[in-house]
């Protein structure tokens, strides 16, 4: 079952479409965290595979499933979505046609007391009756407490000053909701408990080389990377100094970064970023190597480089490796992988072993390549020769002198390594193992002999019961 579902009228669309009414009456208001999943959601409604799922966009968002599910229930309130009570939980998306930013109609005359606290806090500029419908709207729609909302108006007054606006108070108190706080006394228990981050707050400002005030998002970020992620300030501050640019933005995204590979101290991180940046300039080796670029190197470390290593190959190995792919003619990532794949099949995952390697297959090359000059052929050693020779000396247990003798005597057919093989291949079903026995070998009386390419070859007729055997055979002996 999906987990994200839609209604007909927008599943009939034919294409995923964020409706104008939803960017401009809802998205404004909305917390980073649940625009983000309600977007995210929308996008895997169109999908029915495995992907479609609550941990997809935990994952993706940098969540847990519980925040991903109370998000949906922020949208839920707002009557865009209804959270299913089937198991496993779905996600039903409305239209918005025939929806507006409030549900229903509202008596201004109960918020005559609250519209008279709103104005006294802020006193910087006159609250227009737009501004008072939103309050009013955000009220109605949740079980949020006008007290609640304003100690928050006047906790983000005390930070932005007396001319703040209403988004900016109706995003604090949305993020309340997520954290479950509704009423005066939780939600003044949480804001006065973030306060308290300020002292830890202020280097970490200094280390960011930022002289402005500390404001809630400060606090909100500070709580996560010391409790949901677990880092020290000493921690946090060493990895500040090292983000020059990009504020506490880019500090909640190193730290995120390095929370999500399992880094939380100054000596994971630095051993992380340290191995990080071997990983890249191995794979701006590797791409440089076989002629190709890359304007990201993500993927190639993702896909690759991290795949290579955790095989075994070193460093060396992989970019010599790399230098064989280009010369050889492969210049893509996956004609090197598929080429790691068969090193690493046969014991190849260092430089000597690779070394070692190479000189086996020069080696065999040199013998397969007297065997074609045996049989009058003048040209380079190809992977099916290489794939006969395998066959008749590992396979088969055919020596080189028998080969060598079977040779000679193809010189002059018309495919004399085919004819190499099939005599070696008569050989090996009568049991002839050496040049002696070969010169001594006469054919069974009880075949038919027939003549191709001017050499007499054994012929048998089969059963079809036979043939079936055989390829049965075949299939259960197939790597």
């Amino acid at each position: 079952m999906a987990f994200c579902i839609k209604e007909k009228q927008v599943i009939d669309a034919g294409y995923t479409a964020v409706e104008n009414k939803f960017i401009i009456d809802f998205l404004p208001d909305a917390p980073q965290k649940c625009a983000a999943v309600y977007l995210l959601g929308l996008t895997l409604s169109d999908s029915n595979g495995d992907d479609n799922s609550c941990a997809t966009i935990a994952a993706k968002l940098d969540l847990t499933e519980t925040e991903v599910l109370e998000a949906f229930r922020y949208w839920e309130e707002l009557g865009l979505v209804t959270v299913l009570e089937d198991e496993p939980v779905q996600i039903l998306y409305h239209t918005l046609r025939n929806r507006s930013g409030s549900v229903k109609k509202i008596n201004i005359n109960k918020y005559a007391k609250f519209s008279d606290a709103m104005q006294a806090i802020i006193t910087g500029r006159m609250i227009t009756t737009a501004e008072y419908k939103q309050y009013y709207t955000f009220l109605e729609e949740t079980t949020f407490q006008p007290e609640a909302l304003l100690y928050i108006a006047k906790y983000c007054a005390e930070l932005k000053g007396t001319s703040i606006t209403y988004p900016y108070i109706l995003t604090v108190a949305r993020n309340q909701i997520v954290r479950g706080a509704t009423t005066l006394a939780t939600v003044s228990d949480n804001l006065n408990s973030q306060q308290k981050y300020d002292e830890d707050l202020k280097p970490v400002l200094k280390a960011l080389h930022s002289n402005r005030s500390i404001d809630y998002n400060d606090r909100v970020l500070y709580e996560k990377w010391t409790k949901d992620y677990g880092f020290t300030l000493d921690t946090i501050i060493a990895v500040a100094k090292e983000c020059r640019t990009g504020g506490m933005g880019r500090l909640d995204a190193k730290l995120s970064e390095y929370y999500r590979k399992g880094a939380l101290s100054a000596k994971e991180i630095a051993d992380y970023e340290e191995q990080k940046t071997r990983l890249f300039e191995l794979a701006r080796s590797v791409t440089k190597s076989i002629g190709v670029y890359y304007q990201s190197l993500d993927a190639v470390v993702d896909e690759y480089i991290v795949n290579w290593l955790r095989r075994g190959f070193d460093e060396e190995t992989i970019l010599a490796i790399a230098k064989y792919c280009f010369k050889s003619g492969i210049r893509t990532l996956a004609g090197v992988h598929s080429i790691m794949d068969k090193l690493y099949k046969n014991g190849v995952v260092d430089l000597n072993s690779l070394n070692g390697y190479l000189s086996s297959v020069a080696a065999t090359d040199s013998v397969i390549q007297g065997i074609l000059s045996r049989c009058g052929l003048d040209r380079h050693t190809t992977a099916n020769d290489r794939l006969l020779f395998r066959t008749w000396t590992e396979d088969w247990n055919m020596p080189i002198d028998l080969v060598e003798y079977v040779a000679d005597l193809s010189a002059g057919t018309a495919s004399p390594m085919a004819y190499v093989n099939r005599i070696l291949s008569d050989y090996k079903r009568n049991g002839v193992r050496s040049v002696a026995q070969a010169a001594e070998y006469k054919q069974a009386a009880t075949v038919t002999a027939a003549t191709i390419g001017g050499r007499e070859i054994e012929r048998r007729h089969y059963t079809d019961e036979e043939i079936s055997a055989l390829f049965t055979v075949l299939d259960e002996t197939e790597e």
